[in-house]
């Protein structure tokens, strides 16, 4: 994994941060880095109006950026 820049932990609060604008943020679930793709698919369980789900967001592993969210 020394090809890539961001870490699992980097990933991660990257994903929280970004669905704390809407989303109460219960706890991450699980992350994996997609190799293929270098994208960090991080697993959230989130909170909004009384509503519990979990939501993927990807992560490029290179620059930390948001992908897109499932």
């Amino acid at each position: 994994m020394s090809s890539y820049s961001i870490t699992r932990q980097h990933a991660e609060q990257v994903a929280e941060k970004f669905l704390r604008q809407q989303f109460s943020v219960i706890q991450v679930e699980r992350s994996i880095l997609e190799e293929e793709d270098r994208v960090w698919a991080v697993e959230i369980s989130t909170l909004s109006f009384n509503n519990q789900r979990t939501i993927k967001v990807k992560v490029n592993a290179m620059t930390g950026s948001i992908l897109g969210v499932q």
